[in-house]
């Protein structure tokens, strides 16, 4: 591998889920998700430059050619620029509601399992939880409708794949579930599948340099894995560039994979050179 190709694991993540955008979709930009937010326009810059954003923070329809810059500060006065039309909360119901084939949204959660459940809201006993999460949000909603579902997850581990959920925000595939319905997860780890067909975990891909052994130790329940299990495909030089030059030069994809002291000390290195004048 050249110094060209060399890639992090953010990077790679961030790849495989804008090959999930396809031209012409409504993409879902969610407040606090700058590697999704990175993928959207990594898209846009390539293979799906006419997929519509539509920013949940202030209701913003925008379709730009040219893929916007990440910005932790600047992020709505963007959009509002290169905003087609400005909604109410009761469009974007029904925009939710009569466009979900055309829907593509990632969502990140506290905890997943082999069904695809998801719980964002508490660790622990939910009468008495160890920890509050941020909600549930629209979760409920969106895991109900959607018939493709895109997860992902920065860091792949046993407290995050687990057994079963502390609490369901968002529901997954179950037997009870007979219509058509797929769930995509991508973590740090390899690219997942679930669908009414399979109603389980499976792997699609596993990243390079990623075993199976390191998969199975960080993953609380029995993954299903093809024998000819293949390796996810590396980003393109074209696709490095993009992200680190045009669309997040400042990094704040890299925010997702830290936690702590870390995450808000590269937190306000962004919002300082976004805030010099």
């Amino acid at each position: 591998m050249s110094k060209d190709d060399e890639y992090t694991i953010d990077e790679l993540m961030i790849v495989c889920m804008a090959r999930e955008v396809y031209d012409e979709g409504i993409v879902m930009q969610g407040l606090t998700t700058p590697m999704a937010t990175t993928a959207y326009y990594l898209a846009k810059a390539t293979h799906a430059p006419d997929a519509y954003i539509y920013q949940l923070a202030g209701n913003i329809l925008t379709n730009r050619l040219d893929a916007l810059p990440v910005s932790m500060v600047f992020n709505e006065f963007q959009a509002m620029k290169a905003a087609m039309h400005i909604r109410s909360q009761l469009e974007v119901y029904e925009t939710l509601f009569t466009r979900t084939n055309s829907i593509i949204e990632f969502f990140r959660p506290a905890q997943i399992d082999k069904c695809g459940n998801m719980n964002n809201s508490v660790i622990g006993e939910p009468e008495n939880p160890k920890v509050k999460l941020p909600g549930a949000f629209g979760i409920p909603d969106a895991f109900l409708i959607y018939p493709k579902l895109l997860i992902y997850v920065p860091r792949h581990e046993k407290r995050v794949f687990v057994e079963k959920v502390d609490c369901i925000s968002g529901l997954g595939i179950s037997k009870k579930i007979s219509d058509e319905k797929e769930i995509i997860v991508i973590s740090n780890l390899g690219v997942f599948h679930i669908s009414t067909r399979t109603k389980e975990m499976e792997a699609l891909t596993i990243h390079p340099g990623v075993s199976l052994d390191e998969l199975n130790e960080n993953t609380s329940f029995q993954l299903k894995i093809p024998q000819d299990i293949s390796e996810t495909k590396p980003p393109t030089v074209n696709e490095l560039n993009l992200i680190r030059e045009k669309i997040d030069p400042l990094g704040t994809r890299r925010l997702e994979m830290l936690g702590g002291k870390e995450r808000q000390r590269l937190l306000w290195e962004i919002m300082d050179k976004e805030t010099v004048v």
